[in-house]
């Protein structure tokens, strides 16, 4: 009998967030404590459903695999996958998150980049590691927390029953404390990112996948790229939260 009562008191304890209602984080609807966002909010997201095959921007429907861009000139790294367009309320959450700390909208948002990566690698080869794109030690600071390493932390815990990824946190440095891009024009994005990554060694990966909140104009995530292709890795995609429509 103590035996049953132990197992039944654990048993409780696993669950006990799925027995505890909360108000959706968007509508207040009812939700489990472990779903902060209600299924239907969830489902009403802007999903990246259309676009770039490489680049990953969103197209309209009836629009060319790939962008006029792309059919220009092809991005440093090889793919992007994003979760969701850059749109309401996502663009909304995403500021949570980021500037407000909010990271209880975090994890919502991540399972479903995991829903995204795992149909896209479904019978291919993933990459061997993640990257998630590191801030600079005085950004740090004044925020509190590298919200790509917290996403990559939660990725690798949403995909680990389905794919063990490892996480390189130390192969790449932000040297240069860069002005924010978001506001920055393509150009001024482009020189203010130049020259701001450095390695801390040699990349011991042929294969891997930078991590980020947000992708705008690419040219960060294109900057560590060709840092890591000029070293010698042979494959970089990208992956993030949402992609804006450039």
């Amino acid at each position: 009998m103590r035996q049953l009562l132990k197992r039944n008191s654990v048993y409780k304890r696993l669950n006990i967030n799925q027995l505890i209602s909360i108000s959706c984080l968007l509508c207040r609807a009812d939700t489990p404590m472990n779903k902060p966002v209600c299924n239907l909010c969830i489902q009403a997201l802007p999903i990246a459903d259309k676009h770039c095959l490489l680049c990953g921007i969103p197209v309209l429907a009836n629009s060319s695999d790939l962008c006029a861009r792309c059919v220009q000139k092809k991005p440093a790294f090889d793919i992007c996958h994003s979760a969701f367009n850059y749109e309401f309320p996502v663009d909304h959450l995403l500021k949570k998150i980021k500037y407000h700390q909010q990271l209880i909208y975090l994890p919502p948002l991540a399972e479903q980049l995991s829903r995204t990566l795992l149909h896209h690698y479904d019978g291919k080869v993933w990459p061997q590691a993640i990257l998630p794109v590191p801030l600079h030690n005085k950004r740090l600071r004044s925020r509190g927390f590298d919200q790509a390493l917290v996403l990559a932390r939660q990725l690798v815990k949403n995909l680990h029953p389905y794919q063990q990824m490892k996480l390189e946190t130390h192969l790449i440095k932000r040297q240069k404390h860069t002005d924010p891009q978001q506001g920055l024009q393509a150009s001024q994005r482009k020189r203010n990112i130049k020259n701001a990554f450095s390695l801390t060694g040699t990349p011991d990966y042929q294969y891997l996948a930078i991590l980020d909140d947000v992708v705008t104009t690419g040219e960060t995530v294109s900057e560590i790229t060709r840092l890591l292709k000029q070293q010698g890795v042979k494959r970089v995609d990208i992956w993030c939260l949402a992609r804006t429509p450039v």
